[in-house]
């Protein structure tokens, strides 16, 4: 908690607490410790900014928070939070031997 008490600048423990249970992230405990998790964190965090990207520009602000943003499932949470698709991005290499396999991927990606 001390740590999440430095990232939102609080000094007091109790204060880090209600900020947490306000905004919706809930604290976790293992044994004696208590924790969050960093992705709850930063979605709450980041959320602000990408709502002003959405404003600004409604067309490209999913590339434009792609590029700043640290994490990709990051990135993929956030926007599946604003209510979007992501964009497919292949995770293989795809090697084509003929038209047919051509035509036959190209189906695929639609």
């Amino acid at each position: 908690m001390a740590e999440v008490a430095h990232r939102l600048n609080y000094k007091n423990e109790h204060v880090t607490k209600r900020w947490l249970k306000k905004n919706g992230i809930q604290i976790h405990r293992l044994a004696k410790n208590n924790f969050v998790y960093q992705i709850e964190l930063d979605l709450v965090l980041e959320r602000p900014y990408v709502i002003s990207l959405r404003n600004k520009y409604p067309q490209k602000w999913k590339d434009m928070y792609r590029v700043v943003c640290k994490d990709i499932s990051l990135y993929e949470l956030m926007v599946m939070e604003m209510g979007e698709s992501t964009p497919f991005i292949p995770m293989t290499k795809v090697s084509l031997r003929s038209k047919s396999d051509d035509k036959l991927y190209k189906s695929l990606l639609i």
